[in-house]
C-alpha cells in the first residue's frame, strides 16, 4: 500500500501558496507610479500671532478670563463661541482645560458678545442654556 505522507503535501501547499503570493507581488509593484509633487494638509494656515492657549486654573470663570484679556468681562461669549468644541457648558469650565482665547475680535462680535452677555439671564452649571445655543447658532 502506498500513501503519500501529509508533511509533504502541506509542504507542497505552503510552497504553492508561496509561490502565487511572490507572483502577486511582483505583479503589483510594477504598476506602481512615482509620487511627485507638494501637497498641504490644510488649505487654511493659522496664525499664530492671533491667539494664545490658557490653561484653566481652580476658580477662572470665562468671565474673570475675558477681563483679563480684553479688559472686559462681558467679552466671555467671544471665548465660549471659539470654544464650543472644548467648552459644553459657558457656566463650567474645569481646572485643566486648555482654551484659545483669540488676540484680535472684530468690533461687531463684541458688541454681539457683550448683548448676549447683558441679556442671557440665569446660571444653572451643568446645563447648556437654550440663549447659549441660539448665540452659537446666530452668530
Amino acid at each position: 500500500m502506498n500513501r503519500i505522507p501529509v508533511i509533504s503535501h502541506k509542504k507542497n501547499s505552503f510552497r504553492f501558496f508561496s509561490i502565487i503570493c511572490f507572483l502577486t507581488l511582483t505583479a503589483c509593484s510594477s504598476h506602481v507610479a512615482d509620487i511627485s509633487g507638494t501637497s498641504k494638509f490644510s488649505s487654511k494656515q493659522a496664525d499664530k500671532a492671533n491667539y494664545t492657549y490658557y490653561d484653566v486654573s481652580y476658580g477662572d470663570t470665562l468671565w474673570s478670563i475675558s477681563k483679563k484679556y480684553y479688559n472686559n468681562p462681558l467679552y466671555w461669549p467671544n471665548i465660549f463661541k471659539n470654544n464650543a468644541d472644548r467648552i459644553y457648558d459657558a457656566d463650567l469650565i474645569l481646572p485643566g482645560q486648555s482654551i484659545i482665547i483669540y488676540s484680535n475680535i472684530s468690533e461687531e462680535s463684541k458688541r454681539k458678545a457683550q448683548a448676549h452677555a447683558l441679556s442671557r439671564g440665569l446660571w444653572v452649571v451643568g446645563y447648556k442654556e437654550e440663549v447659549d445655543i441660539k448665540f452659537l447658532e446666530i452668530n
